[in-house]
C-alpha cells in the first residue's frame, strides 16, 4: 500500500491546497470588502456635493448680491439689468463664459472677467469700459444685441469706436461732460418679429464702415461731423462744408478707402470754392468727384435813368 508523502510540515499535499485556497478566499473578501467601502465613499462624497450645490448659503438671489467693479462710465444699475441671470441662481452652476459674453457683446465693454466668492456668496464682475465718442438717435426705441439683450427704450444713444452702444441714462452725469459732438442718423435697422414694438438692431455692415471711418479720424483730422445711412443707397458724411454722398458703401473695398482719402483733401477746398456756395459733394466715385455749386442768382438789369 503506497503512503503519501508528507510536506516538510507534517501536512498532506491536499491540506496546501486547502490551505491555498482558503487565503485567496479571504484576499478576495477583502477585496470586495473594500471596493464597497470605497464606493460608500465615492457616493458619500458625491451626495455631500449635490447637497453642498443646493445649499440655500451658496445662492444668489438678488442684485445685491452682483458685485460691480471698475466701472467709471457706465451706472452699475445699467450692468446689473444686462446680466443672464434668473434670481435665484445657484453660483456654482453660473457660467462665467456665457455672462461674459452677453456683457462685451451688448455693452461698450474692452473687456469683462467673473469671479465668485462662496462666502458671503457673491458674484463679481469687474469690467473695463470703452469712451462714447458719438451719439445715434432713434425715437424712443428699443436696441437688442445678437445675444437677444434689449436695452431701452431711448432716444440718444451713445456709440463707443468699435459701434456698440449704450442708452445715454445708463452713463453717470460725470462721464458725458461734454458729449459727444459727432452724430450718427440711420445707424440702427428695424427688427423683424421682435419682441417688443420700436425694436431695431446695429446693422452689421453699418457697424464695420463706422469701426473703419473711426479709425481714421482718429489717425488724421478728418472734417467730419457726422454720418447719415438712413438712405440705405447713399451714405452721407456730414462736413463743416457740405454733406459728402458715398453712394452705395462697402467698407472692405478699395473703392471705400479711396473715398475716405479723399475726405481728408476737404480741408483744402474752401482755398479754392466759397463754401456758401456748395450744396452738397458727389464721392460715390473718388476718381471723379463733383461738386454741386448753388446757382448764382440772375442779373437784375440796370435800370435806366430818365
Amino acid at each position: 500500500m503506497a503512503m503519501v508523502n508528507p510536506t516538510p510540515e507534517g501536512t498532506t499535499v491536499h491540506d496546501a491546497i486547502r490551505e491555498r485556497r482558503r487565503q485567496l478566499q479571504t484576499k478576495r473578501r477583502w477585496r470586495q470588502v473594500a471596493g464597497l467601502w470605497r464606493t460608500s465613499v465615492l457616493l458619500t462624497l458625491t451626495g455631500g456635493l449635490v447637497w453642498g450645490l443646493t445649499l440655500p448659503y451658496w445662492i444668489i438671489r438678488g442684485p445685491e448680491q452682483v458685485l460691480i467693479r471698475g466701472n467709471q462710465l457706465l451706472k452699475t444699475e445699467a450692468l446689473q439689468a444686462q446680466l443672464p441671470l434668473q434670481y435665484p441662481e445657484s453660483l456654482l452652476r453660473l457660467r462665467p463664459q456665457e455672462i461674459i459674453h452677453v456683457l462685451e457683446t451688448t455693452l461698450p465693454l474692452q473687456r469683462v472677467t467673473i469671479a465668485r466668492q462662496l462666502f458671503p456668496p457673491t458674484l463679481i464682475v469687474e469690467v473695463q469700459e470703452r469712451k462714447p465718442v458719438a451719439v445715434a438717435t432713434c425715437n424712443q426705441c428699443w436696441v437688442i444685441s445678437e445675444t437677444g439683450q434689449l436695452q431701452g427704450p431711448a432716444s440718444r444713444w451713445l456709440v463707443d469706436g468699435l459701434g456698440f452702444v449704450a442708452p445715454l441714462s445708463s452713463y453717470q452725469a460725470s462721464a458725458v461732460k461734454p458729449m459727444p459732438t459727432l452724430q450718427l442718423q440711420g445707424y440702427f435697422v428695424p427688427v423683424k418679429e421682435a419682441p417688443r414694438p420700436q425694436t431695431v438692431a446695429v446693422d452689421g455692415d453699418r457697424q464695420q464702415q463706422w469701426q473703419q471711418i473711426y479709425r481714421i479720424l482718429q489717425q488724421q483730422d478728418l472734417p467730419i461731423t457726422g454720418l447719415d445711412w438712413r438712405n440705405e443707397q447713399n451714405l452721407v458724411v456730414q462736413t463743416p462744408l457740405a454733406p459728402v454722398h458715398l453712394g452705395v458703401v462697402q467698407w472692405n473695398s478699395p473703392t471705400f478707402n479711396k473715398q475716405l482719402s479723399a475726405l481728408a483733401r476737404l480741408k483744402q477746398l474752401p482755398q479754392y470754392l466759397d463754401p456758401r456756395q456748395v450744396i452738397f459733394i458727389d464721392l460715390a466715385n473718388p476718381d471723379e468727384p463733383l461738386v454741386q455749386l448753388r446757382q448764382p442768382p440772375p442779373q437784375q438789369p440796370l435800370a435806366r435813368s430818365h
